[in-house]
Parts: structure tokens; sequence; C-alpha cells
């Protein structure tokens, strides 16, 4: 049995696939076993992965016929999983060099951590690739599934993308496959199932870079700030309301969370007022009062510290406002 096991979802991906590929070889770990799922790509996809295939053994092809779309991918993936610990990576995004070595460093000391998860870099192809650089003793805090579950509701620069995730495949056995109805945000869903009874392990060492090129999923988002919103909220619910609908203190929980989704739409809607966005930005407006009714009465100034700089973040706000308003 390998020590990592790798699927890859891909569709018309074929011009990133070697490129992807590639960032596996060069983890240090050879004990490796990696799945290409074509969706029935119209490029060159296919030949680009046989290719691969007469280079490494490792590598295995599943060519679909028909395209069934991408959660039967990730799905075939957590059924073919064997090995003691499995990686879900698009076929557009990286790995960084190390993020193996860093992961299983936790992983096979921390016999209850479910997952181990690095930041995630957003590289916007339009721009040149991003510089890494991590720390040699960038740290690991553990977090419980409460931790954990709220964390994920505020500003961080660990983004929790596939590819920063090294998951423990006996746990991801127990918890099943990625779920069908969340059409958005499917791998955060999965981690907070992950994260139940057990802990979930964090750096701020980037692990991942996720590409940003108009033709991804993710893409809609970056322009529809609302809908990332909304999308995450059903995230939430899903989990709130299903695997989570027992657990002690869960209706204070999604309470606390609902809050951190509210204050994030509140400044998103005075940044896209300032920007002239003004029906945009009372859409957001709303959505913050629906999500937590004080924030109508009550600004959420906590909120605006946890991002960085938040001294600087007001002045480039302030910045557009009289830029818009300048003869």
């Amino acid at each position: 049995m390998a020590l990592i096991d790798i699927a890859i979802p891909n569709y018309c991906y074929g011009r990133y696939l070697e490129e992807c590929v590639a960032s596996i070889s060069v983890q240090g770990v050879d004990d490796i076993r990696i799945l290409i799922v074509d969706n029935a790509s119209t490029d060159d996809s296919v030949a680009v992965a046989r290719r691969l295939m007469k280079h490494d053994k490792r590598i295995t092809l599943v060519a679909r016929d028909k395209n069934l779309g991408h959660h039967a991918s990730y799905n075939e993936g957590v059924d073919w999983a064997a090995s003691k610990y499995f990686m879900l990576l698009c076929a557009d995004d990286l790995l960084v060099e190390g993020c193996f070595a860093r992961a299983l460093t936790v992983l096979e000391k921390e016999s209850d951590v479910s997952l181990a998860c690095g930041a995630e870099l957003v590289w916007h192809t339009t721009n040149p690739p991003p510089a890494i650089e991590n720390r040699p003793d960038e740290p690991w805090r553990l977090l419980s599934s409460e931790a954990f579950t709220l964390e994920r509701s505020l500003p961080s620069k660990v983004l929790f993308g596939g590819g920063a995730a090294l998951v423990r495949t006996a746990d991801l056995k127990r918890v099943g496959h990625f779920r069908t109805d969340v059409a958005f945000n499917e791998d955060l869903e999965l981690y907070l199932r992950l994260s139940l009874n057990r802990r979930v392990a964090v750096t701020n060492a980037v692990h991942g870079i996720r590409r940003v090129h108009g033709a991804n999923i993710s893409a809609i988002f970056w322009r529809d700030f609302k809908r990332d919103l909304v999308e995450t909220r059903q995230t939430f619910d899903s989990f709130f309301t299903r695997d989570a609908a027992a657990a002690p203190g869960v209706g204070g929980l999604r309470r606390r969370v609902y809050g951190n989704l509210g204050k994030r739409a509140y400044w998103s809607a005075i940044s896209h007022i300032v920007r002239g966005q003004r029906a945009a930005g009372l859409e957001l407006f709303k959505l913050a009062f629906e999500l937590s009714p004080r924030l109508a009465v009550l600004p959420p100034l906590d909120y605006l510290m946890r991002m960085g700089d938040p001294m600087a973040h007001m002045r480039m706000r302030l910045a557009e406002a009289l830029g818009r308003h300048t003869p």
C-alpha cells in the first residue's frame, strides 16, 4: 500500500495537467499513487495523461466517454483511495514543494488529526506566478471541530482549497463522499465533517496554488461576492442541519458563524458602495442584516480589526471614495 493517494479531476485542462503532476513529483515522497479522472475532455487532456503515464508508472487514468460532472470525479477519487493519506488536487492547481513532508510531520505524530492543511495562494494568471516564502519553522495549530468551524467563517490566510489539504484516508472513508447538493465549497463542507470529534491541523505555510484563469468555477465567485457568501452560508447550513445537528452547543456556534458571515457582507457592502457599485452594496447590506440583525444598529468594528492592517484597508477605501468625487 502506498503512503499517499492523489486524485486529479480534470476537464479540458490538458494545458495545465503536466505542470500539476510535476508539482507532485517534486515533493520528495516517492511512495504515492496518482489517479487522473478525465471527465470526457474535448481537448488533448487524455493524450497528455497517457504520455505522463508512460513516464511514471504510479499514474493511472480513468477516461470517461461522458461528462458526469465534477462531483462524480471527486467521489471516484474517494472510492479509489486506499493509502494512508489522500489528497484531491484539481488539474489546474499546483502544490508547493515540501508540503507533503510538512503535513506528514503532524499527521504521523497526532493520531486524532483528520486532516492537515496549509495556506493556499490565489494566482490570477494574468500576473506572474506568486513567489513562495515559507518559514521553515512555521508552526501548526491543532483545532477542535468548534474552533475550526468558527475560523472558517473569519478572514484567514488559510483558504482551504483541496490541494492544500492532506486527509487521513480512514477518516475520509468514515465521512463518505463529497455531497452533490453542495454546489460550491464542497471541499470545506467535507472538511467540516472530517473535523467532528477529531482535530484539524492548520498552518500558515503555503501548501497550494490555486489558479484563477476565467475558465474555472471559482472565478465566478471572485466576481460576485454576494453569491460567494450565499454559497458559503449554504455550505455551513449543510453541516449544521445534518452532521453537526446533535453536537453540543451547535445553536450558539451557528449564530456566531452567521454573525461572522454577516460582518463580511457588511464591510463588503461599504467597499462596493464607495467604489460606486451602490446596487451591489445595498444587496450586501440586506444579506448582512439577514444573517445578523444586530448589524443594522451596531457596526462590526471588531471584524475590521481582523483584517490585515485595518488602517491601511480603511485608507484605501477612503481614497477610492474621494477619487470618485474628484473633479
